[in-house]
């Protein structure tokens, strides 16, 4: 058959020589260039040589046909690894133990258990046996070799994931990609969210898959989708964290999680990052693997989303992530929402959304979202309030309310507007907003404005960078071209919004309180202090050191006296007795009070010691204040 085929091809290369045709038939037969039956390869091998063909074809022209059949007279199972079942079973155990060898490195080892003692087969029957083999066993082998691939090739599934999942926003399922995208201001993640029933998504390019990117996610999704009735997650710290739970137990959603390395239990999140992989991300500028590996993968043509979801992957794209973001959502909104889904019975998502005409639940008030939403120290947010307040982050935080609860444990959420406020929960009911004095008026969206700035004018100019790239490439253009098309196509169709109907939990109404209460104007201030009022204080502390002993009081006004002499002035001893002393307990207790109250606190009303309050304390402004008419 193969000597057939050989002449029928060297009729078409009748100009060259008979080596060069044989060169280029065995070269066209082991490429796979050539439509020969499997049955025919199966015995002849996935290789074929020059010599080999000639070989046959002196045979053949010397004793005629009968002299082909040599050593392929043989039945089937009477081979030599066939027959003898110590060398069958070793082949295969080779082949379990590593699924990627092949026939040259099970012949090696052949060699080396059985060298001695038995006939072993040669290279081109290891070779056959294995090819057949592995046709006849393809799922086990695929199950030991590769069980992701099992999973997804092989597993049974006669049911559908979704077939309980008959409104919006009845399930939503959650994932982010496992390899990290190199995008040109740093490795980034995607985080996605899809509504099962509308196959509706959301991609959001973040900096780690952490609780505040899919927070951020979440947001945008509540915002513009409503609010889910059930949650399916990864098991990933990133997702079960204190900050999730208390946001998917504040929106009364029924939160179930994946079993690990189970990702076909949330299908519709991981063949959504493949819908996306596979249409235009790899047409975008710079697309490559980020390694000499990678980049073989790709001209092997692997598949992209394959890499986008293996851990420790990296993929390489020249955008930044704010121009990623804007591609993401582009193609989510003018692309992948109005092509025919098989998963939707042939409908696009834009049509399944627009069929809807049930209730949709809202959240109304973004500031009540954001507080909902919002980061809690340490991640769960529990503190006890002590008897001067509560203390987060070194800052001390006060208010009224907090006397009921002293010694209790409270939950606590930051203000996202002002670093100098938290809002306090007690058994998840609203208590109040503390206030720090110390810092009250500073700002953290100032200071990410500012942030944010920076970095805006960082990528606008990479921006303006790449698109001077593009312009000298047409092909560069050509996915966005396609973008503004399907947009334009996307803005002719349109649909009636659902009837809206307000979600309220009892979480949301105390974060409505919580809003409230951070949003109302401040009452009236309580009257501040006076000299009058330091001068009391002062003469009730004197009074309790009176009544302590003179021995101490003269000992700390000694070593006043010497702090105000020069220390040139000192001697030796009063040099070590002064070291010795303000190192001491009893002269610091007494010095936070000579800062406070001043000297008079002490009885002393030398000028001099004036000289050793530090400027600001709580003494001296009062006193600055007095004599400069403020007071």
């Amino acid at each position: 058959d193969i000597l057939l085929r050989l002449n029928t091809f060297a009729q078409q290369y009748s100009n060259l020589g008979k080596i060069a045709i044989l060169e280029l038939f065995a070269g066209a037969y082991s490429r796979g260039e050539l439509q020969i039956p499997d049955p025919l390869r199966e015995i002849i091998g996935d290789t074929l040589s020059a010599a080999t063909l000639a070989r046959w074809q002196r045979a053949k022209d010397q004793q005629g046909v009968a002299a082909l059949a040599g050593a392929y007279g043989n039945r089937a199972g009477t081979g030599k690894i066939e027959s003898d079942t110590e060398l069958r079973d070793f082949i295969i155990a080779m082949l379990v133990d590593r699924p990627h060898l092949g026939a040259r490195q099970i012949s090696r080892g052949l060699h080396g258990r059985f060298g001695d003692s038995k006939e072993l087969p040669c290279l081109r029957s290891i070779e056959r046996f294995l090819t057949r083999w592995k046709r006849e066993n393809a799922q086990v082998f695929t199950a030991v070799a590769n069980p992701d691939a099992w999973k997804n090739r092989y597993m049974v599934a006669h049911g559908r994931a979704d077939e309980d999942v008959v409104r919006l926003n009845q399930r939503w399922e959650f994932d982010s990609t496992m390899a990290d995208v190199m995008l040109t201001d740093g490795r980034h993640v995607i985080v996605q969210i899809v509504d099962v029933w509308s196959r509706r998504r959301m991609f959001q390019v973040s900096k780690s898959s952490s609780a505040e990117a899919i927070c951020q996610t979440m947001r945008r999704c509540l915002m513009q989708w409503g609010v889910p009735e059930q949650v399916k997650l990864d098991n990933g710290q990133d997702y079960v964290s204190h900050r999730m739970q208390r946001v998917f137990d504040s929106l009364d959603c029924d939160v179930h999680l994946s079993a690990p390395f189970s990702p076909w239990q949330k299908p519709h999140v991981e063949s959504g990052f493949k819908t996306f992989s596979h249409d235009l991300l790899e047409m975008l500028p710079g697309y490559s693997g980020h390694s000499v590996a990678d980049a073989q993968e790709l001209r092997a043509r692997h598949s992209f989303a394959d890499r986008l979801m293996q851990k420790n992957a990296v993929v390489e794209i020249k955008l930044d992530s704010a121009a990623l973001q804007e591609f993401c959502d582009r193609w989510t909104r003018d692309v992948y929402e109005h092509e025919p889904r098989s998963g939707l019975d042939g409908m696009t998502v834009f049509q399944r959304l627009a069929s809807w005409r049930g209730e949709v639940r809202r959240i109304t008030d973004e500031r009540t979202l954001d507080l909902l939403l919002a980061e809690a120290p340490d991640g769960h947010g529990g503190r006890t309030v002590g008897k001067k307040g509560i203390r987060v982050d070194g800052l001390l935080y006060i208010a009224p309310e907090l006397g009921a609860f002293a010694g209790e444990r409270v939950r606590v959420l930051y203000d996202p507007d002002d670093v100098g406020r938290i809002v306090v929960y007690h058994d998840d009911q609203f208590v109040c907003v503390a206030k720090c004095p110390e810092v009250l008026g500073v700002s953290r969206r100032e200071i990410a404005i500012e942030s944010r700035a920076r970095q805006k004018a960082e990528i606008e100019a990479a921006r303006r960078e790449l698109r001077a790239l593009a312009r000298k490439a047409d092909t560069r253009d050509i996915v966005f071209e396609y973008l503004d098309r399907k947009e334009r196509e996307a803005q002719t169709v349109a649909t009636l919004p659902p009837p809206n109907v307000v979600h309220i939990t009892p979480a949301i109404e105390q974060a409505r309180a919580s809003a409230d209460a951070l949003d109302e104007v401040p009452g009236p201030v309580v009257r501040p202090t006076t000299l009058a009022d330091v001068e009391a204080a002062r003469d009730l502390v004197r009074s309790e050191q009176i009544a302590e002993g003179e021995r101490p009081e003269k000992e700390f006004v000694w070593a006043l006296d010497m702090m105000a002499t020069p220390p040139e002035e000192w001697n030796d001893i009063q040099r070590q007795r002064l070291k010795v002393y303000t190192n001491s307990a009893a002269f610091k207790g007494r010095y936070m009070i000579f800062e406070e109250f001043g000297p008079s606190a002490f009885g002393l009303s030398d000028p001099k010691y004036l000289t050793l309050l530090p400027n600001g304390s709580a003494f001296d402004r009062i006193r600055q204040a007095q004599l400069h008419g403020d007071a």
